[in-house]
């Protein structure tokens, strides 16, 4: 008895294990495209690691419009693709395919120019496709996140944050993960922004150390560039 419940924590675990490193780097690039006062196009690509190292987790390409309600509120949809590594092998070199349809609601407030409260709702339906290892399947994914950033000088900020999620998979809506995020950030110009920072993910089973290091570009198609 004690050996067969040995062998299934064993097998348990290196299928927990399979699923992602407990470690992360990931690097993103960030070109929102504003297009008048209303109007914004959103463009985001990432680059996530292995542990600590160069080889790749997943790829992720996400864009969409948003549109400006007010100086505070804020509405955004598109579409996403996740290209994401099916197991922590290193000799593996297949990865799953994940097509995305997302929607948010967000709300900014400043504090007289030196602290933002932000809060974002976001909606998710993941399609993924079928690998080796598993089958296609669809979620559904709830996300909250709330923030706040501090304006230290015209050029340096800090920004710390949480957001949580519940999915819907086969008919199960549950927990699925908690991220808890540090981060600076540099405003090299009017539209050039960099930002590096620490994020743990708490999971159903795991954690999740991830470094974060990101680039901002924006560009205007309008003279009136006070959304970023």
């Amino acid at each position: 008895m004690q050996k067969s419940f040995f062998i299934i924590s064993i097998l348990v675990a290196e299928v927990a294990s399979g699923q992602q490193p407990a470690s992360t780097v990931w690097l993103a690039l960030r070109v929102p495209v504003t297009i008048n006062n209303k109007w914004q196009v959103i463009n985001d690509a990432g680059y996530r690691t292995m542990g600590y190292s160069t080889s790749a987790w997943q790829y992720l390409y996400r864009t969409g419009i948003k549109y400006f309600i007010s100086n505070e509120w804020s509405v955004a949809a598109g579409i996403a693709f996740f290209y994401t590594r099916t197991s922590v092998e290193k000799l593996n070199h297949e990865f799953g395919k994940e097509f995305r349809l997302w929607q948010e609601l967000n709300y900014k407030h400043d504090f007289k120019g030196r602290f933002t409260l932000q809060n974002r709702f976001r909606t998710e339906e993941r399609f993924f496709a079928a690998t080796k290892t598993k089958k296609e399947y669809n979620a559904f994914r709830l996300r909250y996140r709330i923030s706040g950033t501090q304006k230290l000088s015209d050029k340096w900020s800090l920004q710390a944050g949480d957001e949580y999620m519940e999915q819907e998979a086969a008919g199960n809506f549950s927990f699925n993960q908690n991220r808890l995020m540090f981060y600076a950030i540099y405003e090299a110009n009017a539209t050039t922004q960099f930002q590096g920072g620490y994020m743990w993910s708490l999971l159903p089973s795991s954690s999740l150390h991830i470094l974060t290091i990101s680039l901002q570009k924006s560009f205007s198609l309008h003279a009136d560039k006070k959304h970023s």
